[in-house]
């Protein structure tokens, strides 16, 4: 077992001890040994850098990450690894916070790393200048509204914006015929990002917003916020906050009784199977609650099955966490841009990103048999685990929704599904 300690000084001026373990059950690097062959010298691992949360409020989005990234490596390892390297993998930890997160990224550095997975929203901004000038290319996750028209020629974004989130919230409330809601997002500005799409999008398919109401996190109670959200008997609350938060309103609403007045609709974060936040949200979460999932492709799909696979000999799991795929699709393509760049730099292969990721070109969706086409001099499209991964020229990608509730034991069970084309139809009904 490594263990690398490091110190970041946190608010106050207070010195933080933060000690994150690399283990093989846990964040392993996923890095299998190829014996170099007689005469060759073996080559050096390539570092993916990872930017997460371990601790803090959103401490559960590491889960997601390491999961993802773990799987990642594997596969890219296992299909030979990127121009005779094997990738191993280097973590620090933001703690979800923008004051943390720029100490963060200069530890970070300081371990090589050949790219950057992550930070998630709620941090990127305070770093997302620092990847060119440090030469490091970065596959950010969320989906940060900020960011539908970044300009960042070495940052990319593998999950689908907040903006097209809000409208799937919005058109499954609609299309289940609840149109009064309310809106509970706590301050910050991954949640307020919700808010403008998603008043847009629910009033232009005839729904009607009673309250709009700004929660503080780490208060106490909310029961004088929930009196007030559910003033006019709304029929949804959408939300998003802080686990923190949410398990305190949740608590409050328990004694008042919304858990059950009305469908509560929120963020990606509510999503995972046994989670926090279902949690918190206690038994009428199979009843009451839903949140909105990027969606994954059917299993029909052979390149989502091939994650499957490899996700399970990872962790001997196929229970999906959030995110996961798209980490793991973001690790597969920086090693093809690489490859085809028959480079390691990223001042060489970061404008080949787009290049194995979008149209035109072969549709391929495992590492080695795109390594295979590419050996072969042609032209591929890596669609992944999580979707075609097709970059627009903001380098982000476009996806569907999947609606997720749970089951009376929290397993996470998908309600229904937002498609492309839906969310089309609600934006050119906004723009009447």
């Amino acid at each position: 077992m490594t263990v690398s300690r490091r110190f970041v000084r946190g608010r106050g001026g207070t010195k933080v001890a933060l000690v994150l373990a690399t283990m093989a059950s846990m964040i392993g690097a996923g890095l299998t040994s190829v014996p170099a062959s007689a005469g060759t010298k073996k080559l050096p691992p390539l570092v993916v850098g990872a930017i997460l949360p371990f601790t803090g409020s959103k401490s559960l989005l590491s889960q997601w990450g390491v999961h993802g990234i773990k799987v990642g490596i594997y596969e890219v390892n296992h299909g030979g690894g990127v121009l005779g390297h094997q990738l191993t993998s280097s973590y620090v930890d933001d703690a979800a916070d923008s004051v943390d997160t720029l100490p963060a990224f200069r530890n970070l550095m300081t371990h090589h790393p050949t790219f950057v997975v992550g930070p998630f929203s709620p941090t990127i901004e305070a770093v997302i200048n620092q990847f060119k000038p440090n030469n490091v290319a970065d596959f950010m996750i969320g989906g940060l509204s900020n960011l539908d028209t970044m300009q960042y020629s070495y940052v990319f974004r593998t999950t689908a914006s907040d903006s097209t989130e809000a409208i799937a919230m919005a058109y499954y409330a609609i299309k289940h015929g609840w149109k009064t809601a309310s809106l509970m997002f706590d301050n910050s500005a991954n949640s307020q990002g919700f808010v403008p799409p998603l008043i847009k999008a629910f009033k232009a398919l005839g729904g009607t917003i009673q309250q709009n109401i700004t929660l503080t996190p780490g208060q106490s109670s909310y029961s004088s916020e929930l009196t007030q959200a559910f003033a006019g008997n709304p029929k949804v609350v959408f939300n998003s906050m802080d686990s923190q938060t949410f398990a305190t309103l949740m608590s409050d609403a328990q004694q008042l009784n919304y858990t059950t007045a009305a469908q509560w609709i929120g963020d990606d974060l509510q999503s995972a199977p046994q989670g926090v936040y279902a949690k918190a949200f206690g038994s009428a979460a199979s009843t009451n609650m839903t949140a909105a999932l990027p969606a994954t492709p059917t299993t029909a799909d052979s390149a989502y099955n091939h994650f499957l696979a490899d996700y399970q000999s990872v962790w001997r799991t196929t229970s999906i966490l959030p995110t996961s795929s798209n980490f793991y699709d973001a690790i597969v393509i920086a090693s093809l841009a690489m490859t085809l760049a028959k480079s390691t730099n990223p001042k060489v292969w970061v404008g080949d990103v787009m290049k194995v990721s979008d149209p035109p070109g072969i549709v391929c969706g495992t590492y080695a048999s795109c390594v295979s086409l590419i050996k072969a001099g042609k032209k591929i499209n890596y669609n992944g685990a999580g979707g075609n991964e097709d970059f627009n020229k903001y380098h982000n990608v476009f996806s569907g929704f999947q609606m997720v509730g749970f089951d009376a034991n929290l397993n996470s069970v998908v309600r229904d599904y937002v498609t492309a084309q839906d969310l089309a139809t609600v934006v050119s009904k906004e723009s009447k």
